[in-house]
């Protein structure tokens, strides 16, 4: 397989992502493939649902089948390692191979991630066919497929993550976006620009830039963001700051035990420790604590669970009480048992995919031991046994929803934390006994608010993703873009488009492949050349509120659009537009062609 050079990632073949041209060689098909049964392989064992159009359908032969399954998988693999490719991508040409008989070559059209190496790609699409001709070949070897997701693991998602670690929030947010129709790029270093112009909003893991750089660095650390909270009036942990183990003992002398023991300034649940009750396990969790930070807290525990309430520009989307990692009861299974089949239960799902396996360590036990319960115990139906004191990141846990039972002062403090901390996406945890009843009722407490709260990781987050793109984004994020094709006179009718846009309150900018000029009409000087890279740059600029491409060269050919659609396309009459050197066609072909391809970016019948 081979990747065309390409010097940015343009929109060329209609993909709702900029695309990339690959070269790729089938040189065998393996003989009577039962496509039932290996569709059925793919959703199962890969959570892979195959949509027959893209994959050739039953009409096509066996090549394009296979390389339509190919596109599919290499895109959902992409996908699982938080690469966001949304779209498989098309086949643009099937031709035999006049080097071997039985082989193909196709031409496709895949998603071309700005900022992503060409090598990784190849890796992906390599992969991905190597996995398909395999698996068609002899489904039966396949069938635990353990052994194939450590090799994936390995050799194919590890690479990808690393490459780009963009995480589990930037996907979300990003699908989310896509199905909206939000345009979106990357910008370099996980961070993503959603919108255009006056619409445009950057993200990077969870975070917004409209965050407050200094709420968001007092929210981190535990200590401050309690004394900020203290001085509005809002309820927060009573804990002490210590260095030592000796100041820790002395921290329980003035709090008494139980205490929580944890880093003053890390997310997650890292170095936590709660139900400290001696100097012994005090000791134990200052060290353990101390393992993820110097500044360490001990903190006499508030009553109840934490719930997360999730607020975004001042509005609170969804809350979820955190419940430890816990395995369900059914009155017949142990609870032995019960974390028994769940595991096998999880073994069946990818690694990648994969949550941590139900613990049934000494730890499990001391949390089975606090809820009165052994691992012979046989939970009642419904009931839940907790195999960790607290739900985290590293145990995992489950979320209960309880957004529709929050109590309206609680959800009142929530939206004044996320505001304190000049925060328009805010996860503020609330340790409430009661959350259905108000704070200042029951003892309750704010324990943390998170700046870069995980989006999307309960079922809660994925249904409110909607309403959170709604409230960062405004509409579908896009301005008016239109492009005038012509020489000479195409900057008067340019500026015409321009007034248009002007007499509706629109900053509008116009800019050609050598010169921009901003709403008033002034020159506007940019350190960069081209159509497609001074669109680009207007697309990061909030003053832009409309935009008109004035096409007077074929840069656009080779580039691809800056954009996945225009909103109007004109042709000035009989004026061709200049040639690039390098390009092979006549002036006027070049100027029809030109035409043809900004009027397919317009939806316009050609």
């Amino acid at each position: 397989m081979s990747v065309d050079s390409v010097c940015h990632a343009g929109f060329h073949h209609g993909l709702r992502q900029p695309d990339q041209i690959l070269t790729m060689r089938l040189g065998h098909c393996p003989p009577a493939i039962d496509w039932e049964r290996f569709d059925a392989w793919l959703a199962e064992k890969l959570a892979i649902p195959i949509q027959r159009t893209v994959a050739g359908g039953a009409s096509g032969h066996e090549a394009t089948r296979l390389m339509g399954r190919i596109l599919q998988v290499a895109a959902a693999l992409q996908y699982a390692a938080h690469i966001p490719v949304f779209e498989p991508g098309r086949i643009l040409s099937c031709d035999a191979d006049p080097a071997q008989e039985g082989a193909w070559i196709f031409r496709v059209a895949v998603a071309q991630v700005d900022f992503m190496a060409a090598d990784l790609t190849s890796l992906a699409y390599n992969t991905a066919t190597t996995l398909v001709l395999e698996v068609a070949a002899d489904l039966a070897r396949f069938a635990d497929p353990e052994a194939l997701y450590r090799q994936l693991q390995e050799h194919l998602m590890q690479p990808l993550e690393r490459a780009l670690p963009a995480g589990k929030s930037s996907i979300h947010l990003l699908r989310t976006a896509h199905e909206r129709g939000i345009p979106w790029r990357h910008l370099g270093h996980c961070v993503f620009l959603l919108g255009w112009g006056r619409h445009a909003l950057r993200t990077r893991l969870g975070k917004v830039e409209t965050d407050a750089l200094l709420g968001a660095h007092a929210a981190q650390h535990k200590f401050m963001a309690a004394q900020w909270m203290r001085q509005m009036g809002l309820p927060a942990p009573e804990h002490r700051l210590v260095a030592d183990e000796a100041g820790a003992l002395g921290a329980a002398e003035q709090l008494g035990w139980p205490l929580v023991v944890k880093p003053a300034d890390r997310d997650r649940g890292e170095g936590v420790t709660v139900d400290v009750g001696s100097d012994i396990e005090l000791r134990r969790a200052f060290q353990h604590a101390l393992g993820f930070s110097e500044q360490i807290l001990v903190e006499r525990p508030a009553p109840g669970v934490c719930h997360r309430v999730l607020v975004v520009r001042g509005r609170v989307l969804y809350t979820v009480r955190r419940q430890p990692v816990s395995v369900e009861g059914d009155g017949r299974r142990t609870v032995v048992e019960c974390i028994r089949d769940a595991n096998a239960r999880r073994q069946s799902i990818p690694l990648w995919d994969r949550p941590p396996p139900y613990p049934s360590d000494a730890p499990a036990c001391a949390a089975l031991d606090r809820a009165g319960l052994t691992m012979s115990s046989i939970p009642a139906p419904g009931t839940w046994a907790p195999l960790r004191p607290i739900e985290s990141t590293e145990w995992g846990g489950r979320d209960e929803d309880f957004s529709a039972a929050l109590h309206a002062d609680n959800a009142a403090i929530a939206i004044q934390a996320a505001s304190l901390f000049g925060l328009d996406v805010a996860g503020v945890d609330i340790i409430s006994p009661d959350i259905t009843r108000p704070w200042h009722e029951n003892g309750a407490v704010i324990n943390e608010v998170n700046a870069a709260p995980s989006l999307g990781a309960s079922q809660s987050s994925l249904e409110t993703l909607p309403a959170l793109m709604a409230l960062l984004v405004a509409g579908d994020g896009r301005i008016p873009i239109e492009a005038v094709v012509g020489a000479g006179t195409a900057w008067h009718k340019a500026r015409a488009r321009q007034a248009h846009w002007a007499a509706q309150g629109r900053a509008c900018y116009v800019t050609s492949h050598a010169a921009t000029e901003d709403a008033g009409g002034n020159p506007m000087p940019l350190a960069v050349s081209g159509l497609f890279a001074r669109c680009m740059a207007l697309l990061m600029n909030r003053h832009v509120e409309a935009l008109i491409l004035l096409v007077q060269t074929d840069e656009l050919l080779e580039t691809g659009l800056p954009v996945d659609r225009l909103d109007r396309v004109e042709r000035i009459p009989d004026e061709p537009v200049s040639l690039r050197s390098t390009h092979p066609l006549a002036a006027r072909e070049a100027t029809d062609r030109l035409h043809q391809f900004l009027l397919a970016a317009a939806k316009i019948e050609i």
